[in-house]
């Protein structure tokens, strides 16, 4: 893998819950590359063409425009986002707008190592 490539881009603003995804990334050897807007995951989406792409739905903004982004990518990759649990309306949201998977942020947090290896592990298109 180059310099420039990652196998899972991460869209999270809050601090503690993106230094979990990157140390459980680190712990099972997967490269991380964590954005915090739509501008960046774009970026992103075309100079690393991640495997896969994690959405925090509790983001300030349009986190549903970032499912959009990520999900209409010619790179395909895996849309995954999580929400707190009473959002119902914004997991459904989600769904609409792409997202292979839609979770409650608890679930996430403790299916997370199966989920990033998941990701990491799904072959991609050439």
């Amino acid at each position: 893998m180059d310099g420039r490539t990652c196998p899972l881009v991460v869209v999270v603003e809050d601090l503690i819950f993106a230094t979990k995804i990157r140390a459980t990334a680190a712990s099972l050897g997967i490269p991380v590359h964590q954005v915090r807007d739509a501008s960046g995951l774009t970026a992103a989406l075309e100079q690393r063409r991640p495997r896969g792409v994690v959405v925090d739905l509790s983001l300030a903004g349009d986190p549903i425009e970032l499912v959009r982004i990520a999900a209409a990518h010619a790179s395909a990759p895996t849309v995954i986002a999580f929400v707190a649990h009473v959002e119902s309306e914004l997991a459904a949201a989600a769904h609409a707008a792409g997202a292979h998977q839609v979770m409650p942020r608890s679930r996430f947090s403790t299916q997370l190592p199966a989920i990033l290896q998941s990701v990491a592990n799904r072959e991609i298109e050439a």
